[in-house]
């Protein structure tokens, strides 16, 4: 007699996570959960105790296993441990299971659908003190417990970044971390020359980065005693060479590439679109990074730690110089001349040796410029220059405008 080997009738769980003194593990749209951990054979004892046959004892206890159906998703794809309970996040949208009074009972839980904003990537969930982030299909949402001890949704890339994430960052796997010590939420993607994206919790601002190195693989950040680091390999003739990355290159260089920075701002139309503007005076200021001058160079003395920050004002909505609309020169496109705004040596200092400490008691430099042109509209453009640092702190500007009737 031929015997088979017993076929596997059950698939594996595509997602777990611990809260509570258990395991849950998602398998399609199912939700397993274990028996409180007494002893390690618990974890997979997703199931009752006591006999539910029983005529005795077939109570369900609070500590027992067992199994939710949530009949409404579509493919789980990551769950995530919050507050008093476990996220469920699938392709159509993104549950609640817990207990308002506390903890995880198998006798006591509600399930709630929080929002229809399905997960796009399993790997972007951020958990960032007291809120979840994770990328959607079509926006970064926020996910945070509400005075009721339920959990809100909010789109924050709606009135900002919609369009930047749409285009570079959805269905390319995201992955994210939370660095506690920067408070702030930080998203790659795992690929060479990829994307990625910053999020400063403290004043909800998102930084787009993008990583310049042609050969240089960035994998997903995580972090060690409040310090980030990248996992990142190279591709060679032969095989593949990993180690590990962190951020520390005082000449902004990705792998011994330039990697340069610059900010260009919204329009600004006063709330008068039909009237034309100028400029009478504006102000910018930086942090300085000067510490020491370590020699004399062509014209000018050279510094340990130099900043930089060229400036080009762009009028009346346009996208390219065609026009001579752009008022400064950045990247050879502009008219007029090149603008740096960055001035370290602004008080008068005389070295006696090199290297010399450069101090002049300053902390904050700041600087007066005239900006030419005139338009409906207008934008500026901050940027540095390679191998140079821009702490840019803020700017003024003073506008005239014609009166209309």
């Amino acid at each position: 007699m031929a015997v088979d080997s017993p076929k596997k009738d059950f698939k594996n769980p595509v997602s777990c996570a611990g809260a509570f003194g258990r395991f849950f593990y998602a398998v399609d749209s199912l939700v397993y959960y274990s028996q409180v951990m007494q002893t390690e054979d618990d974890a997979g004892r997703c199931y009752q105790q006591n006999d539910p046959t029983s005529t005795e004892f077939p109570d369900l206890l609070d500590t027992d296993g067992g199994v939710l159906e949530l009949e409404d998703t579509v493919r789980i794809k990551a769950m995530q441990d919050y507050s008093a309970g476990i996220l469920i996040f699938a392709g159509n949208g993104v549950w609640y299971i817990g207990n308002p009074d506390g903890g995880f009972k198998a006798t006591a839980f509600n399930v709630e659908k929080v929002t229809d904003r399905g997960i796009d990537s399993p790997h972007s969930i951020v958990s960032a003190g007291n809120e979840i982030y994770y990328f959607s299909n079509n926006a970064i949402m926020q996910l945070s417990i509400n005075q009721f001890g339920t959990v809100d949704a909010v789109d924050i890339t709606e009135a900002s970044i919609r369009t930047h994430y749409l285009t570079n960052l959805v269905g390319k796997d995201a992955k994210g971390v939370y660095n506690s010590a920067n408070k702030q939420c930080e998203w790659w993607l795992p690929k060479i020359e990829g994307r990625g994206l910053i999020l400063d919790t403290t004043i909800v601002a998102f930084y787009p980065q993008k990583q310049q190195s042609p050969t240089y693989k960035l994998s997903r950040p995580f972090t060690v005693a409040n310090a980030l680091y990248y996992p990142s390999s190279i591709q060679t003739a032969t095989d593949v060479m990993y180690s590990f990355s962190f951020r520390k290159n005082t000449l902004f260089k990705d792998f011994g590439t330039d990697q340069d920075a610059y900010l260009v701002t919204g329009y600004e139309t006063l709330g008068k679109f039909s009237n034309k503007k100028a400029v009478s005076q504006a102000r910018v200021f930086f942090n300085k990074t000067e510490k020491n001058i370590t020699g004399y160079g062509t014209n000018s003395y050279i510094f340990d730690y130099p900043s930089s920050c060229l400036f080009q004002a762009r009028w009346d909505f346009d996208n390219s110089a065609v026009y001579g609309k752009y008022t400064g020169v950045i990247n050879g496109v502009g008219k007029g001349k090149v603008m740096q705004l960055y001035k370290p040596m602004q008080r008068g200092f005389i070295p006696d040796a090199y290297p010399y400490v450069f101090d002049t008691g300053e902390s904050i430099l700041s600087k007066k410029f005239n900006i030419r042109g005139n338009g409906d509209a207008v934008q500026f453009v901050f940027q540095t220059e390679p191998e140079k640092d821009m702490q840019l702190l803020g700017y003024s500007v003073g506008y005239t405008m014609r009166a209309r009737m």
